[in-house]
């Protein structure tokens, strides 16, 4: 009877992801020319209408919990019912949801102002892949199960420090994306564009993937800001997991397009990521 539980519970997660990943898809709306494809501006209203409404209706409530919490304004509803904890946990949440939503408006404007040629509704990144969208969702879990039933589990501290890390891991990411202008792009590219040239100038001086620094440590800040134990380590793995495998394989392909040149720039930059390899070309021996 366990066993079945457990797994009618794994085949009930997957269908409703799999429900989310759809809608994230517009799996739903093909028949609407505007709809039909990831170029299409229907897509393009309908994303940039949702993560607006969703900071403003944050920016709204976090202006409340400060005017509540300076005397300002008192607001009946976090006076009567909410502890101290949940309402540091609250605007925790909050700070989050702000900066979470400004993390894929950012991909999408970072893109249309540096690299328009590839601009689509994709481009925000919020269908990431069912993967992102499944760690997003247990992160979110995790965070409201605290808040229910241990509050007093949290650190203000830490989760200044998952702000400040965010925050620069933002920076650096839009940073390079702007660096390489059209030479960015959110899929790695097996072919060599006519304007795709090796980056090596700015930001790229250092991290020889800024963009991919600038993901990863905004991914373990986001859960920093939550304080969420699990996630953070979830997030640390499965990001590692995710460009270790990426970075040797993108890394291949600009060998193939720029040779010699990249590999003396790899030689003079940093990965920035610990413990990840990156492509060793496989040099043919001479007898």
């Amino acid at each position: 009877e366990e066993g079945k539980y457990i797994t009618y519970s794994i085949a009930t997660m997957s269908c409703v992801l799999g429900y989310v990943q759809d809608k994230l898809d517009f799996h739903d709306w093909k028949e609407y020319p505007q709809f039909k494809s990831k170029d299409g501006l229907g897509r393009v209203a309908t994303l940039s209408l949702f993560l607006g409404l969703v900071i403003s209706f944050h920016v709204v409530f976090l202006l409340q919990i400060w005017m509540h919490k300076y005397n300002y304004v008192e607001f009946s509803f976090l006076r009567s019912n909410l502890a101290e904890e949940r309402i540091v946990l609250l605007t925790q949440w909050i700070i989050y949801m702000i900066m979470l939503c400004l993390f894929h408006l950012a991909e999408f404007f970072v893109t249309a102002f540096f690299n328009p040629t590839v601009l689509t509704a994709d481009s925000f990144v919020i269908n990431h892949s069912k993967a992102y969208t499944i760690a997003v969702t247990v992160s979110w879990l995790e965070f409201w199960t605290r808040f229910l039933i241990c509050p007093y589990l949290n650190s203000v501290q830490i989760s200044v420090i998952g702000v400040l890390l965010t925050c620069l891991a933002q920076f650096i990411r839009s940073l390079a994306m702007k660096t390489c202008g059209e030479s960015f792009n959110h899929f790695i590219q097996p072919n060599k564009k006519e304007n795709h040239i090796l980056v090596t100038n700015g930001i790229y001086q250092y991290f020889r993937h800024p963009s991919y620094v600038g993901f990863f440590y905004w991914a373990i800040g986001t859960q920093l800001l939550l304080c969420n134990p699990l996630s953070t380590m979830l997030f640390s793995c499965a990001s590692w997991m995710f460009f270790s495998k990426r970075i040797p394989y993108e890394e291949e392909t600009l060998y193939k397009h720029f040779e010699k040149e990249y590999k003396d720039y790899a030689k003079s930059s940093w990965m920035g990521i610990p413990f990840i390899k990156g492509y060793r070309p496989i040099m043919n021996k001479t007898k």
